[in-house]
């Protein structure tokens, strides 16, 4: 039995301008069902008396295409280099 994997919500929003307008937002990060793509999608829905719209954008990359671009641009801590003799 396969599970949904919702991931991590990152930002879940309800706005209410006025009593007959609702907007709702939500933005996510994911695992692909494989793993090996990180899917970054933001949802969005507007309720209104004339209107119900909503619109969903994925953005996708490569997890191995990710970690290489983390070493290569992001910033190295090295947190203690330590040597010690050998008895």
């Amino acid at each position: 039995m396969a599970s949904e994997n919702r991931g991590l919500i990152l930002q879940q929003r309800l706005i209410r301008h006025d009593p007959a307008n609702l907007h709702c937002r939500e933005i996510n990060l994911r695992l692909s069902a494989d793993c090996r793509q990180l899917v970054l999608s933001r949802y969005t829905e507007h309720y209104g008396p004339a209107l119900v719209r909503w619109i969903e954008r994925s953005h996708t990359v490569s997890v191995t295409d990710l970690f290489r671009w983390l070493v290569a641009n992001g910033e190295a801590d090295v947190m203690k280099i330590g040597t010690q003799p050998l008895p």
